[in-house]
C-alpha cells in the first residue's frame, strides 16, 4: 500500500463513476481515505461495477449519493449524507463536468447558446455550489493536526490557459479563476483550495473528441505533446492526492497544469 497520506480522511468525489473521477476514488482509497462517490449514475461508460462497490470489494469504505452538481438541493443532501455517514467532510474533489463541443468545435459566431449555457451550468455552477456548501461544513469542524479543516480540489482544464471551444473554455477558465478567489476567502479558516488543469487524457471524453471521423487527428494531437503520450487518469488522480494531503498544507490558490508540458510550449 502507498504511504496512506489520506488515512481516515473523508472525501467527496464528484463525477466518480468513470474516467478520472473513478481513478481518484481508487487512489484516495489506496491512500486510506473513506469515500463518498457522487454522480448521476453509480456506473459509468464501460464500467460494470459501480465505483463505490468496487472500493468496498477491495476492503475500503465508500457510499454512493446520486447528485446533480448543478442543483443546490442535491449538494445540500450530499453534504448532509456525508456528515451523517462519517461525521465530517475533509476533502472535496469537484471533478464532474461535460464537454459536448470537442468533436464539433464552432467559431464564436456559430456557438449554440444552449450548449454554452449547459457547460456553465454543470462545469462552473457545479463547482461553485460544491465549494459553497463544503466550506459551510468545513468551517464547523475542528482542524486536523496540520492546522487544516479542509481541502478543495477543483478540476479546471488546460483550456483555461489556451483558446479552444467557447463553452468549455469559458466554463473551465471560470473554475481556474474562481479557485483563486475561494482560496483567499477561506485561507484564514484553515481551508485550502487548488485546481488541476488536465491536458489531453485517455478517457471517454478524448475518445469522443478524436474518435470516428476525427480519428486522423489523434496522431496530430499526440505529436504536439512534449512527453509523447496522452495523459492517463492516474496522472490526475495522483496530483489530486498531493493537493488533498498534508504535503500541500502551504499550497493554495494554485492552478496545477497536469498536461505533459503542453501549455509550457
Amino acid at each position: 500500500m502507498p504511504n496512506q497520506r489520506l488515512l481516515n480522511r473523508i472525501a467527496i468525489v464528484t463525477g466518480s463513476s468513470q474516467g478520472i473521477g473513478r481513478e481518484i476514488c481508487n487512489q484516495f482509497f489506496e491512500e486510506g481515505a473513506q469515500l463518498v462517490c457522487a454522480d448521476l449514475r453509480p456506473t459509468g461508460q464501460g464500467e460494470e461495477v459501480p465505483t463505490h462497490d468496487w472500493i468496498v470489494q477491495k476492503g475500503g469504505k465508500a457510499i454512493f449519493v446520486k447528485t446533480d452538481v448543478s442543483n443546490a438541493d442535491d449538494w445540500k443532501a450530499l453534504i448532509a449524507n456525508t456528515v451523517e455517514e462519517y461525521g465530517r467532510l475533509d476533502i472535496l474533489v469537484n471533478n464532474a463536468g461535460i464537454c459536448t463541443e470537442a468533436n464539433n468545435p464552432q467559431p464564436i459566431d456559430e456557438v449554440d447558446e444552449a450548449a454554452f449555457d449547459a457547460h456553465l451550468k454543470i462545469n462552473t455552477r457545479g463547482v461553485f455550489l460544491g465549494c459553497k456548501y463544503a466550506v459551510q461544513q468545513m468551517k464547523k469542524q475542528e482542524p486536523h493536526a496540520c492546522g487544516l479543516r479542509g481541502w478543495i480540489v477543483n478540476f479546471a482544464s488546460m483550456v483555461a490557459n489556451i483558446g479552444m471551444p467557447a463553452g468549455y473554455t469559458a466554463s473551465k477558465g471560470a473554475v481556474a479563476a474562481m479557485t483563486k478567489t475561494i482560496a483567499l476567502d477561506v485561507a484564514k479558516q484553515g481551508i485550502v483550495a487548488n485546481s488541476i488543469c488536465p491536458g489531453f487524457t485517455q478517457t471517454a471524453m478524448l475518445d469522443n473528441a478524436l474518435g470516428g471521423a476525427l480519428s486522423s487527428a489523434r496522431d496530430a494531437v499526440l505529436a504536439a505533446l512534449p512527453r509523447g503520450r496522452f495523459g492517463e487518469a492516474r496522472d490526475h488522480a495522483r496530483a489530486a492526492v498531493y493537493l488533498a494531503s498534508d504535503d500541500a498544507a502551504w499550497v493554495t490558490g494554485v492552478n496545477l497544469n497536469v498536461d505533459g508540458g503542453l501549455t509550457a510550449q
